[in-house]
């Protein structure tokens, strides 16, 4: 049995193509997010009502719509829209902490207290917050730019230091070493080591005799030590040991007995321990065993003799 309403069903638009202008006028809507909850749930099901191909051309609609960059945003947000976001944000999160809070507190919360109750933010309170952050982030950038000058003079510091510590000890090392030598407690072969003058010990041990020079007074000032010459007659070579000299340029010389000055040689004291070597003639050589010879500094003065 068939019952007609009086109306010509032919005479009825199609979905589609009734729909169509709608539904493409609210895709376009809910391609920018204008749709309320109501609308957007109307537009969801009316799409799924909808043919394939009518939802197909949707989609194609909100695809273009969305990649149009005639409806992108060029202004940030403004920041009343900011505080209002973030009031509502904390306002939900409080009372779903008091929908969630216990009914009541036995033991040891009991204790603590109230549950903070919900309140709404105000928009004053978030603007001084947002004030006193910025503050804190500037005074943690200047501190951290700080803290990379500190860490470099720290550093330069603790450099400047490690090389005046290992110079002092340098110089107690040296300073003990001349101790030892002047108090007799060195070996010789320690002594020849400390020159840094390659074979002066085969040269003293191969020597045809040795003089000795010691400081001219208690009082010298310039020299307070001891020069040895190992004379060799045979090539003569002459090799000297300087114990105590301050560093500066000095003279051996030779005084005969008929008060003729014979220059030896001269050199330049690095440290207070020093070697030198000269060659003389074989008869200059030999007239060494005899005689007086003298150690004389820069200015002329004689600090050694023998």
């Amino acid at each position: 049995m068939q019952f007609n309403d009086g109306n010509n069903y032919s005479d009825r638009m199609p979905p589609e193509a009734g729909r169509g202008p709608d539904l493409r006028a609210l895709a376009v809507l809910d391609a920018l997010g204008l749709l309320d909850d109501v609308d957007a749930a109307q537009f969801d099901r009316a799409f799924r009502d909808s043919p394939a191909a009518l939802q197909a051309e949707l989609r194609v609609v909100q695809a273009a719509v969305v990649a149009d960059p005639a409806f992108l945003a060029t202004e940030e947000p403004s920041a009343e829209l900011k505080l209002q976001t973030l009031t509502r944000v904390m306002t939900a999160v409080e009372q779903q902490e008091s929908q969630f809070a216990p009914i009541a507190l036995i033991g040891r919360m009991a204790s603590r207290g109230n549950r903070r109750v919900a309140r709404s933010v105000d928009t004053k309170d978030l603007v001084e917050q947002a004030m006193e952050l910025a503050v804190l982030r500037k005074d943690v950038e200047r501190f951290t730019v700080s803290s990379y000058y500190w860490r470099a003079a720290s550093i330069a510091l603790t450099a400047a230091l490690t090389v005046a510590l290992v110079f002092q000890l340098l110089n107690s090392g040296f300073a003990l070493k001349v101790s030892e030598y002047a108090l007799g407690n060195a070996a010789p072969k320690q002594i020849f080591e400390s020159m840094q003058h390659p074979g002066a010990l085969a040269r003293f041990e191969k020597a045809s005799f040795l003089r000795g020079l010691s400081s001219k007074d208690a009082l010298a000032t310039t020299a307070s030590g001891t020069l040895t010459l190992a004379v060799d007659t045979k090539d003569g070579t002459v090799m000297g040991i300087a114990i105590g000299v301050k560093a500066g340029k000095y003279t051996v010389r030779h005084r005969s007995d008929l008060n003729v000055i014979t220059d030896i040689g001269q050199f330049e004291a690095v440290h207070g321990i020093w070697g030198a070597e000269f060659t003389l003639a074989l008869d200059n050589a030999r007239l060494l065993n005899s005689g007086t010879i003298e150690l004389v500094d820069s200015t002329g003065a004689v600090v050694m003799s023998s």
